[in-house]
């Protein structure tokens, strides 16, 4: 549960703009983004920025659909532009940071989940990435402190309690992870991982006390 890509599922923030003629252009491709239509959103995305250039919206959802496509190189090189020029949504610093991360730029990912913190220190979702961050980089300890940080914010975070119970199961604290892999499933039962984590962690406990 810990090691998978926070927050690439979310939905993506409506458009921000700075030129109203661009506004239908960019309502447009945010919908046909939405639908899953990424080529003709890119397009229009694509036009808007020749209209408009730098219009950080277009810019941020350019870099989002790299990252759909596993570029992540393009994602964070376009994710790092959106930012720059003023648009500060939660998802981009999410979806920035799964980038870094899966580039293996672990101490920049660091700090920018450390910069949304302190922008908003009660988000659960940036506890949430940092705590993925750091199991990744092998502190199973901090991560836990951030996933419990996650929950205390928002204790209807379901990711939060999944995350958590991969930590607990990693430190061998299993009957605790079992209980936030169950309150994990309880807020969101579409959590699939955390339904597999949590039959794989009861078959391994049974199998122990044969």
């Amino acid at each position: 549960m810990a090691t998978k890509r926070p927050g690439l599922q979310n939905a993506t923030p409506r458009p921000f703009r700075k030129d109203p003629a661009t506004a239908g252009a960019l309502d447009s491709a945010y919908k046909l983004q939405k639908a899953g239509s990424l080529q003709q959103a890119e397009m229009l995305y694509q036009k808007v920025l020749a209209a408009e250039p730098g219009n950080p919206f277009a810019v941020y959802a350019l870099g989002t659909i790299a990252l759909n496509r596993g570029d992540m190189g393009m994602a964070a090189s376009l994710l790092r532009q959106a930012l720059a020029s003023g648009y500060t949504s939660e998802t981009v610093y999410t979806h920035l940071g799964i980038a870094l991360q899966s580039l293996g730029h672990m101490d920049e990912a660091m700090e920018l989940y450390q910069v949304a913190v302190k922008r908003d220190p009660q988000n659960p979702r940036y506890h949430s990435n940092m705590a993925v961050l750091l199991a990744q980089k092998g502190d199973q300890e901090g991560a836990l402190k951030e996933a419990h940080k996650a929950i205390r914010f928002d204790p209807k975070f379901a990711p939060a309690y999944g995350n958590a119970g991969a930590f607990l199961e990693t430190l061998g604290r299993y009957e605790a992870a079992v209980e936030m892999f169950e309150k994990a499933l309880q807020l969101d039962p579409a959590l699939e991982q955390a339904r597999q984590s949590l039959d794989a962690l009861r078959r391994k406990v049974a199998a122990k006390s044969i």
